[in-house]
């Protein structure tokens, strides 16, 4: 009798452990292969968006009409706060476009619904900038160049700054908004209105791209010029002191379309700011930056910031 019970717990011993060994490498399987996923899951997130986008289309259709602001944020509910982002790869490069703004909503509109759709096809991730200068002293693009590259750095750890006029549209979905690591960019290669020619060897103006670490070796733009005109050619000047030269898109992917505007008021004294450039260069730009911050709200298509100009000698 005694003989039995043993042989019989020894065979209930033996199913016990079966059974657990059964459950433990049925549950370290599933661990194992959730874990698998998991990973894939990673690595598909983590790898990197391909050079050539495959969804560029080329030559575009340029659409001036301002449509509503509603029909404009409806088209683009995917955007968050004027940030977006590729959903299936890892963008190359986070690029802060800056556009330097003063009484131009109806081109604003234009703009946004012509370049969200090419920056989502080139596979960025981007914030847009608009930096609006407000009421008073005379528009200053070059100082509102930098308020924008200042905030939004406080915002991401963005690797290339287009600066880009609000009036100009690109043509062509292959002029890629990247920056060159080697050189600044200039992405305008022709205006309509120009016939598609640049206006003089050195024209640095429209559309342009630099790497942070470019725009601060030359201390970004002066914040010396009011009104109209040189601010390009000073910022021309700086790269070339700063021993850099620029490379320029030269084929039809960079041409533009420009949208029709009233003549901005010139700067008189442009000429006289220009000659005083190089002895300038690191008394007036990044470095003796001084604004007021009047206001920075993220609507869903742009970043949109304020200022005026906070002491002006």
């Amino acid at each position: 009798m005694q003989h039995s019970f043993k042989a019989t717990l020894f065979f209930v011993v033996i199913i016990i452990q079966g059974f657990l060994f059964c459950a433990w490498i049925f549950i370290y399987r599933g661990r194992n292969d959730t874990s698998n996923v998991m990973t894939s899951l990673t690595t598909q997130r983590k790898r990197k968006c391909p050079l050539v986008s495959p969804g560029l289309v080329g030559q575009l259709k340029i659409d001036k009409v301002s449509h509503s602001w509603e029909t404009i944020e409806e088209k683009f509910s995917k955007i968050k706060d004027g940030h977006h982002c590729p959903e299936n790869c890892k963008a190359r490069q986070k690029v802060a476009i800056i556009i330097p703004f003063r009484d131009r909503e109806n081109q604003l509109r234009v703009f946004l619904n012509h370049m969200h759709p090419i920056l989502m096809r080139q596979q960025l991730e981007y914030g847009i900038y608009v930096v609006e200068q407000s009421k008073g002293l005379e528009f200053n693009r070059g100082f509102l160049f930098n308020v924008g590259f200042k905030e939004a750095l406080k915002d991401s750890d963005y690797e290339c700054f287009i600066l880009h006029d609000v009036d100009l549209l690109p043509e062509n979905d292959y002029n890629t908004y990247t920056c060159s690591t080697d050189h600044p960019k200039h992405l305008t290669a022709g205006i309509d209105k120009w016939n598609y020619k640049m206006l003089y060897t050195s024209y640095f103006g429209g559309v342009s791209g630099m790497t942070r670490e470019q725009y601060e070796a030359i201390n970004g733009f002066s914040n010396s010029f009011f009104g109209w005109g040189g601010e390009d050619d000073d910022l021309y000047n700086r790269v070339i002191w700063s021993k850099m030269s620029v490379y320029r898109i030269i084929n039809d992917a960079g041409k533009y379309t420009s949208l029709q505007h009233k003549q901005a008021v010139g700067n008189s004294k442009r000429f006289e700011v220009l000659k005083t450039g190089k002895e300038r260069m690191w008394k007036d730009g990044l470095n003796t930056l001084k604004y007021n911050l009047l206001q920075k709200t993220y609507k869903q298509l742009y970043i949109h910031l304020t200022v005026n100009v906070k002491d002006r000698s």
